[in-house]
This record gives C-alpha cells, structure tokens and sequence, in this order.
C-alpha cells in the first residue's frame, strides 16, 4: 500500500499564542510529518513561529514557507534557520520561493526570480560552512564575511513555486521542489517536467530530489461551505502571479474578464471584496476543497503519480478555525487517502 507525509502550513493570525501552540501540538499528535510557518509580510515574523513550532513540538520538520530573498538577504535568512534549527534539534528545512506580498508597500522589486533562488542556494550553502567568503552572482552579492556560528551541515533546502523557470532552477541546484497551488495531477505533471529540465540541465534525476506537492485546503460535509470558505485564498494567488495566466491557462481555465479588471487594479482589499466573482471551477481546479470523500479523491489521484509528500496550507470554514481544518485533515482526509490507494 502507498503512503505519504501529511505536512501543513500555518499561519499565525487572529489568533493567540496558546491557540497557535494547541494547533501545532493537535498537528504533530494527529501525525502531520512536518509544520511550515507562513511568510505573509506584515504579520507575526515567520522565524518566530518557527521558534514556536520547534518549542512546542518534538518530532516534527520545522519549515519556512516561504523564504523570500529579496526582503531579506540571503546571509541573514541562512543565519535565521540555523539558529531555529539549533533550537529544534535539528530538525528545520529550508523552503525558499520567490515571494510576492508586501513588495509593493517596501517599494521592492522582485528581478529575475529563478537566478536569484538558484544564486541564494549557492550561496548559503558556502554560508554555511562559517568560512571566510565572498559571492558574486549575477544578482546576488556578498563581501568578504563569514557565519560566526558552525550550524549543523545538510540541512536540506527546498524551493517552492508553480513557475517554470523557477521550477527548472529548482531541478538544478535544489535538494527538493514544493509544486504550489495545483490541485490537480495535470497541473502537477507540467511542474514535474519543468523540474526534470533543470535536474537533466545539472546531470542529475528528477528521482534525486525530495518532491512535494502543495496546495490550498479546506473540508466540509457542506461542499459549498468549504468552495466558498477558500475563494479568497483562490482570489489571492490570481492577484501575486498577476498578470502570469499560463498556470491559469494549463488547467483549462480563463480568468473572467469582469475579475481580471478587478485584479488589474493592484488594490488588495478591492480584491478581497471581490472574492466572490471567482468561479466555482477555479476553487475545484486550484485547490483542495469539498468533502472528505472528495478531498480526499484529489490527493489520492497526486500521491498515486508517486508524489509521496502532501503538504496542505489550511483555510478555516466560515466561522470556524484552522484547527478544525487540520484536525479534519488528519482524522478523515488521511484514512481515506489510505483506503483509496489501498483499494
């Protein structure tokens, strides 16, 4: 019988410290492999929740979800990591991607995303060794420092994305790949492809790499709850990749003309407002939504291409929590996954 890794994101907000901490310790008791710490800017600092995470837990990956080198330079978030991971046990991974909220607001940006991940893995991976060193990439530099500390060696570096030239950087340089937001094995199947470009490009195999597969989640016995609990979360990553349609276009979809004008403006809470305009096939194509017995089909269907490595970023139903969700995930998603590939 397959099995797989259950991992969650989380993202600390509207919430307390003790109801963060009860969701992380319900995620690692139901069994979830590991626990990421969003990066949305303007909210708790992401290594800050990591810290929580690897305090409160005992067994689980602690990541970083994501890593964005433009906000912060890559020296600092290699210093960042190995400082959580010490206070893990070692037991952090590193999830790197390209970014995307808050740039406007800093007046950041963000340039030739797929040689800035590849550069900043090269990088911290010489960072690392806490010698002497200078880098000079093509846009990413650093003179004549070092790491002071020695952190432990090997902690594995991801990058997440639904980009291709992200994705093929990924298959080049990167200890695995986080494909993003598509729900579906169509969707994922290109991103695999991109990655082995850049693994073939680099003389090694898709094979070599850890491979997850990422997607928005939410879980209701009321399919139209959960649809229209995480249209936001659809409405959101149509704004980021804006004006990029090409993942929009590969899993037969068009935005509707009267929400890209919506989009078109660069004004987020306008988009929020307008949330609802986002069709029912984008929520079913995009993410992982509906029952259990359909959530559970969908993931079914990405571990059955070998993908062994699931990984959910939670959205609470409408008047309820993220926990509920996790708690869903683990106690009615996973079974039946199981009993799926078992069949």
């Amino acid at each position: 019988m397959k099995d797989f890794n259950l991992g969650m994101g989380v993202h600390w907000i509207n919430m307390g410290y003790k109801e963060l901490v009860e969701i992380i310790q319900t995620a690692e008791t139901l069994g979830y492999h590991m626990i990421a710490a969003d990066n949305e800017k303007f909210y708790p600092y992401m290594y800050v929740t990591m810290t929580v995470i690897a305090e409160n837990t005992s067994s689980v990956l602690v990541g970083s979800h994501v890593v964005d080198p433009y906000t912060q330079h890559p020296a600092m978030g290699a210093i960042a990591h190995a400082s959580v991971d010490m206070v893990s046990g070692g037991r952090t991974v590193m999830i790197l991607g390209a970014g995307g909220t808050g740039f406007r607001e800093m007046r950041i940006h963000r340039a030739r995303p797929a040689q800035m991940l590849k550069e900043a893995i090269l990088f911290t991976r010489e960072f690392w060794k806490a010698e002497p060193m200078e880098f000079h990439g093509e846009v990413l530099h650093f003179d004549h420092g070092q790491m002071n500390f020695t952190p432990r060696q090997g902690i594995p570096i991801y990058i997440a994305s639904r980009g291709d030239l992200v994705l093929r950087a990924a298959g080049e340089v990167a200890d695995g790949v986080m494909i993003a937001t598509y729900a579906e094995p169509v969707g994922i199947r290109h991103g695999l492809d991109r990655v082995a470009e850049g693994a073939r490009r680099a003389g090694r195999r898709l094979e070599d790499l850890t491979i997850f597969s990422r997607c928005d989640t939410c879980v209701s016995e009321d399919r139209k709850r959960a649809y229209d609990s995480i249209r936001n979360n659809v409405a959101i990553f149509l704004w980021t990749s804006y004006p990029d349609r090409k993942f929009v276009h590969r899993v037969g979809l068009e935005v509707p003309p009267a929400l890209e004008e919506i989009l078109a403006k660069r004004d987020y809470e306008m988009m929020l407002d307008h949330a609802y305009m986002v069709p029912d096939e984008f929520v079913d194509k995009l993410t992982w939504a509906g029952t259990p017995d359909e959530v559970a089909e969908k993931i079914a269907r990405v571990v059955d291409m070998g993908i062994d490595n699931i990984t959910i970023a939670p959205a609470p139903l409408k008047g309820g929590t993220i926990r509920d969700t996790v708690v869903a995930c683990g106690e009615q998603v996973k079974p039946r996954v199981k009993a799926l590939l078992s069949g």
